[in-house]
Parts: structure tokens; sequence; C-alpha cells
């Protein structure tokens, strides 16, 4: 049996004392076992850019470490996702090595599960499971939101996850699960209501903080700012991918009235840069006078229930950081408001700043107004064969199969580079 390991912890600890004990377990098996240190690989972050899908099909046009990952990842017959646990979620390196699994899928959109989901590239995907370990404070809650959300990344991935256990099991328990032949996986989360924001005095100036792996460019940035337009007071952006200005940007958080932190769905949960962020953020906890934060997730994916589960993470996350929950604007098909015309855009622009104008008037945000803007939540089930039919149809992948032939790439859109 395959196995790859992929070892998302940040520094040398007894994580990885751990690991040394599973990888003996296995090996002395007879099982060929592929572990990959993450902090020793030069990964660059994933920038959001798609020449994955679009121009190098099936690979990362940086060509970084992640193409060495990957082929690891893709032809194992187990993968294990391992990492601490930092500011209740892993390690924004396992974060990070998660967003370049990207290539690993097609951009083409299929119906599974009753939901909007990418299309598989490969024939066989690998048996998934996640190992943590606990942090100070860690709690059942956390270890659920984590599990429910990496349930769904397995399920983006083509397969399912069979465990999510802590370093508290034994190595040869986890050895065990990894090589059992017949093991039934963890079931998938239901649904999920939203979150209730808090209500606060109403602020005079907001922070926002955009977490779109493009920067500038991005969607993220245009929802901040139509937001930041409706509440009308001042406002100062960050951008969370200059990860160089880190220190500012705590900084900026320590110090702001209110903050902002917005980003795009990435893998189910928020992009690596931002996690790196996040995890900045803890010299912050307990401290008197952390600020009111709310944030915003947009997703290429056309229902809101997508974004819920990192939405139990985003509420949990402010608790932690003694920081009143404001509530979290959640938006599917956020990909294409960058070049949307108008019309298109106009409903939604004005529902986000109706809700910044409520925070500035109200200091609360209106839950009719979330409702409408994060429609629909899910898709009806008696329309499920309609999508089935759509999403075979040409028009379904016009945006993708524009930039494949623009790029000359198109022919090759099926590529799996990574088969041995």
């Amino acid at each position: 049996m395959k196995i790859t390991i992929l070892n998302g912890n940040p520094g040398p600890s007894a994580f990885d004392s751990y690991l040394i004990q599973l990888r003996s377990a296995l090996e002395s098996g007879g099982h060929r076992v592929t572990q990959l240190d993450l902090r020793t690989l030069p990964l660059r972050y994933c920038v959001g850019c798609w020449g994955c899908w679009v121009k190098t099909p099936g690979e990362c046009v940086s060509r970084d470490a992640s193409l060495e990952m990957d082929r690891a990842v893709i032809n194992a017959d187990f993968v294990l996702w391992a990492a601490p646990l930092k500011m209740g979620f892993p390690a924004a390196l396992l974060k990070m090595s998660n967003d370049k699994h990207l290539p690993l899928i097609h951009p083409y959109m299929v119906v599974d599960h009753g939901e909007a989901h990418h299309l598989k590239r490969y024939a066989r995907y690998p048996r998934l499971a996640l190992l943590l370990e606990k942090e100070a404070g860690t709690d059942e809650r956390d270890l659920q939101i984590v599990t429910d959300i990496y349930c769904r990344t397995a399920l983006n991935f083509k397969t399912r996850l069979e465990f999510s256990l802590t370093t508290e099991t034994p190595a040869a328990e986890i050895a065990a699960r990894l090589t059992a032949r017949t093991v039934r996986p963890l079931p998938l989360p239901g649904p999920l209501a939203a979150t209730e924001g808090t209500a606060i005095a109403p602020p005079s100036r907001l922070t926002l903080f955009n977490g779109s792996p493009r920067g500038r460019r991005g969607n993220t940035p245009i929802f901040l700012r139509e937001f930041a337009q409706g509440f009308g007071g001042e406002s100062e952006m960050h951008h969370l991918i200059q990860i160089k200005q880190r220190e500012q940007h705590v900084k900026a958080f320590a110090e702001a009235e209110c903050a902002w932190i917005g980003f795009p769905l990435y893998t189910d949960s928020m992009p690596g840069s931002v996690k790196h962020f996040i995890e900045a953020l803890e010299p912050l906890m307990g401290r008197q006078g952390n600020p009111p934060v709310g944030f915003i997730v947009q997703s290429g994916f056309p229902e809101g229930l997508h974004s819920r589960y990192v939405e139990r993470y985003l509420e949990k996350l402010a608790a932690r950081l003694g920081s009143p929950y404001l509530g979290t604007i959640v938006k599917g098909n956020g990909e294409g408001v960058r070049i949307m015309p108008p019309e298109a855009t106009r409903g939604l622009f004005e529902g986000l700043n109706a809700l910044g104008a409520g925070l500035r008037r109200d200091g609360r945000l209106d839950p009719e107004i979330l409702a409408r803007i994060a429609a629909p939540e899910r898709f009806p089930s008696y329309l499920g064969p309609v999508f089935q039919v759509f999403v075979r149809l040409p028009v379904a992948h016009s945006y993708f199969d524009g930039m494949l032939k623009q790029n000359g790439a198109y022919a090759r859109r099926f590529a799996r580079p990574f088969i041995e």
C-alpha cells in the first residue's frame, strides 16, 4: 500500500516524533510511505491565477514543489493530512498545501450530492484522513468544526474522509486504521443555518482586511469596498497576500475600532495566506479591547451552503480572540463579480451597501439582507435533474473554455500529468 503523509508542522516538535512512530509502524507492516515535511519544501501560496486550469492544465504554473507533492498525493492509495492546530485550525502550512491540490481537479462543474462541485480530473483519488495535534484550549467543538470542513474538502477532492483523530490516539492505532481494507468513511455534515452576530455601539471607522490571493485584483476587495461605501465612515484596507507586511496587518487589527475580514472560499475554508494572518493574531488572545470583527466569505459555487462550515470556524475565532462577533456575509457565485456588467451586480451591491449602512446606524447586520445575499442557500432537489443536464452543455463551461482556447490549452484541458 502506498501512503503519503503531508506533515504541516511548522517547526520541529513532538509532533514530528509521533510521525516517526507512525511511519515506523507502517513500514514494518510492509507499506511504502512517502512523508513530505512541508516546511522544507519551496512551496508558494496559491494566488488564484487559475493557470493550473487554463494555461498548464493539471499543473501549477509556478513550478514549485507542489508538483512533487501533487504527484505523491494522486498516486497514493492513502493520504494523511497531518498538522498541529493553530488558532483552532490546522497550521497554515497544511492549508497552503491543500490549496495547491487545485490542479488535481477540473474546473468544470458537476452536480454531486445535490450540490455544485468540480469535475474529477483523475479516474481515482486516494483515501483520506486527518491527524491533528491539540493546542491549549482545544475543545470538542473545535475538533468537530475542523472535521466537518475537511469532510467537505474530501468531497470536493472526489473522495471521503475516513477519520479525523488527534495525537492522543496511539500511533499503532492510526497505522491500523490507515491500512484497514474495509472502512466506513465519516458521514458528511448536514446543512447548517447562518450564525447570528451580536450588536455593538455603532462604529465610526472600519479596518478592512482583503484575503483574496489575487490582492487588489480579486473579487473580495469589491465586496469590501461596497460594504464600506454603504457604511459611509472612514475606512482603510489591508491586503493579506502581502505576507511581508504581516506585522503591520496585526497592528492594524489591534488598533481597529471595527475589523472586517473578507476572503474567497478556498478548499472549503480560508486561503492559506489568510490562515497565516490568523495565526499571527495569536498574541492578541486574552488582550482587553480587541475589536469587534465581522467577515465576508464569497465563493465560486452558486449555493451559499458551501461557506456555512467555515462560518462556524469564524464565529469560534472571534470568541477565541475575545472579539464581539458581528456575523458573516455569505455569497455564492462571487467569482464573476469583477467582470459582471453593472446591471448584473446591482442587487448584490445594494445589499452590501445596506448592510454597511445598517452597521453604521444600528451597530448590527440585518438578518433579512444577509439571507437575501446568500440565496440560493441550496437549490431545491427537484431542480437536480435540470442542473445535471445543464452542466453537460458547452455553455456551462464557456467561461473556462474561452480562457483555455485563448491560452492554446483547450486540447489539453483533461490532461493528467501526474499519472504513474
